[in-house]
């Protein structure tokens, strides 16, 4: 597989940085034509470097004010289809399955700490879902990065 060079970083960090920005606007910039910039662009797609392109919502200005970290246990026999069934919950942004006693954790958004409490009894506690063993549920203060 082709080698990722110093031009293509810098039409990456551009494109994560605002990916509407223009190939004529990333051409100015680093010094090549728009359409080398979109040429490249397409191989980084083709190659899987760019899988897609997306955009970042602001949830507070969709009303989902609270955002919380949840750690879920599983019973190790429930594990994949409890982590099919995660992903079709609308609260949760992102899921990650960590090695070691980690078990699976979830970003979530919701409105308040009544839709948390709802949420969690309702979708995630062991009566809702059979296979968890235990819940944790951490608010998170302040988005850093």
């Amino acid at each position: 597989m082709k080698q990722v060079d110093e031009i293509d970083l810098k039409i990456l960090d551009m494109l994560t940085e605002d990916a509407r920005r223009s190939f004529q606007e990333i051409a100015d910039v680093i010094g090549m034509t728009d359409v080398t910039v979109r040429r490249r662009v397409k191989d980084l797609v083709k190659r899987g470097v760019i899988k897609r392109f997306t955009l970042e919502v602001d949830k507070e200005k969709l009303g989902k004010t609270l955002q919380a970290v949840v750690r879920l246990e599983m019973k190790l026999s429930e594990q994949k289809r409890i982590m099919k069934e995660i992903k079709k919950l609308d609260e949760v942004e992102c899921a990650y399955y960590l090695a070691g006693k980690c078990g699976l954790w979830l970003k979530v958004s919701l409105e308040d700490m009544d839709e948390l409490e709802e949420f969690i009894k309702e979708k995630l506690s062991r009566e809702a879902f059979e296979g968890i063993n235990n819940v944790e549920t951490c608010i998170i203060l302040k988005n850093l990065v």
